[in-house]
């Protein structure tokens, strides 16, 4: 079996399903999902994240906690294993993410049992099943009138989705000083660099603070601004993003993934040239090769 450890938001549990998922495919095995540090703060210092795998058409099973137990509390017979029989198929690893960077031994250094600890933010881990996962990633709750209207008009209209994100990066000071607020100046660099390529561009736009939005960011492209998702429903907001024409995306993973589900073969999607407010964690392989970095 593949266990995969779930951290942090949609996206990023996305990211974490996807890497499970082509693990889980390479050596033919069930994909288990470790829930237990969602709930896992105890000095109360991370935004506290919902369980979001089972808003799609997602394929795994839930990690008991004697699943997880068998990859760190190891018995006589996995230690002899290890030292004995390092590539045997019955040897256990944990395989714990170094940094942001993709980890080039992922797919030759781990086993048939393999527990994976860490954000997986690269489309190589899982580009090679991209049909899989947009299949896996269909979002199984009817969509709303509201959404079936908007799903409308974007199709008919040369669209352009822009994401702000700020919620807790505003609100919450790790948060903050871990993720950074991108500029203003950004989105007028990315609509103006868009214009330049395409015509008659529809921004819709779409945010956790949508009122903020609305006061300060100006354009002169007609803007639509996408304000009725909210709660359970906030997972069509990553749709409607997938089926725009182009993209703008902000730093998060929830937009990133609202842009790599989009299979407009043409698209343009804008990305920030800085991911992390600090500027020494290793990103480079976060952004596709064919996004465009601002």
């Amino acid at each position: 079996m593949i266990v995969v450890k779930l951290m942090g938001g949609m996206g990023n549990q996305l990211f974490q399903y996807a890497a499970g998922r082509a693990l889980a495919l390479k050596y033919q095995t069930e994909l288990k999902i470790d829930v237990s540090f969602l709930n896992a703060d105890p000095k109360n210092e991370y935004t506290k994240r919902e369980f979001e795998l089972n808003k799609f058409n997602t394929t795994f099973l839930i990690a008991s906690p004697k699943d997880i137990a068998t990859f760190y509390k190891k018995s006589l017979f996995d230690k002899f294993i290890s030292a004995f029989f390092p590539n045997s198929i019955f040897k256990k690893n944990i395989f714990n993410q170094n940094d942001f960077g993709f980890m080039e031994d992922f797919f030759t250094s781990s086993s048939k049992r393999t527990y994976l600890n860490g954000y997986w933010q690269s489309e190589k881990y899982f580009n090679s099943i991209r049909e899989i996962l947009l299949k896996d990633l269909v979002i199984k709750k009817e969509m709303t009138e509201a959404c079936n209207l908007m799903k409308t008009q974007i199709q008919n209209s040369n669209s352009v989705s822009l994401h702000i994100r700020r919620g807790d990066y505003v609100s919450n000071k790790n948060a903050n000083e871990f993720h950074g607020i991108l500029p203003l100046d950004y989105y007028h660099r990315a609509i103006a660099y868009l214009n330049e390529k395409k015509s008659n561009l529809k921004v819709y736009v779409f945010s956790d603070d949508i009122d903020w939005v609305k006061i300060n960011l100006k354009l002169e492209n007609t803007c639509v601004y996408i304000d009725f998702n909210t709660g359970d429903d906030s997972v069509f907001d990553m749709y409607l993003m997938s089926i725009c024409k182009h993209n703008i995306i902000a730093n998060s993973s929830f937009s990133w993934w609202g842009a790599w589900l989009n299979q407009n073969p043409e698209k343009i999607v804008i990305a920030p040239q800085l991911w992390f407010a600090d500027k020494s964690l290793n990103t480079n392989d976060l952004i596709p090769s064919t996004w465009q970095k601002m």
